[in-house]
């Protein structure tokens, strides 16, 4: 009650704008811009920068995470929308883990958001954040790694460059294997078969 309160009374004074969506959407704050440049100064300032981003972006890691199993349900449409809403704060997040060296975090988001990228058309971005990730953790043998394989094969199939997918799927095949996780070994070969038949290879 406190912190609604607090942003009601914010909005009062024009320092927040309220936004509502359709009817099914939840409100939407935001700040002004010369209040955000404002803020933005002042986390400096105080040295508090790095930790708020760092807070900013395991929120938004969160929150991808909880949609991704819903990306391939029957909620689909719904949670691809509300990324949408949120998508400036998931590339500000990725940026982020990036520039900071925070490589594990952006591998985990680029993977939890391959769905979001390819219900939504973003290939090509969703190919250079991945990559841009997978890059970052060259030397990284996880889940997280293999998922990232998995989602930039697909977006890279999309595109139709099957030669350079036919090889991530190996490489996410390979890592699999070695990490002992049998769901996504058997991704894997399905991946490539579906890729060799879509080549017409037998």
């Amino acid at each position: 009650e406190e912190v609604l309160e607090l942003l009601w009374g914010l909005v009062n004074k024009s320092l927040v704008v309220a936004e509502t969506g359709t009817q099914d959407a939840a409100a939407r704050y935001r700040m002004l811009e010369p209040i955000r440049q404002y803020a933005r100064a002042r986390l400096e300032e105080n040295g508090e920068t790095s930790a708020i981003r760092h807070r900013h972006a395991e929120f938004f890691l969160a929150l991808a995470e909880e949609a991704e199993p819903e990306l391939a349900g029957a909620q689909q449409s719904m949670w691809s929308d509300r990324l949408e809403g949120e998508y400036d704060n998931l590339r500000a997040a990725l940026s982020w883990d990036l520039e900071q060296g925070e490589a594990p975090l952006a591998l985990r988001l680029g993977g939890a958001l391959w769905r979001f990228w390819h219900a939504r058309g973003y290939l090509s971005e969703g190919i250079r954040w991945l990559e841009q990730a997978l890059t970052a953790n060259e030397s990284a043998a996880s889940s997280a790694r293999v998922k990232a394989l998995e989602g930039v094969g697909w977006l890279i199939q999309l595109q139709g460059d099957t030669e350079r997918a036919k090889a991530t799927y190996e490489e996410m095949l390979k890592l699999s294997r070695e990490l002992g996780e049998k769901g996504h070994i058997a991704t894997a070969l399905n991946s490539l078969g579906t890729l060799t038949l879509a080549q017409g290879d037998n």
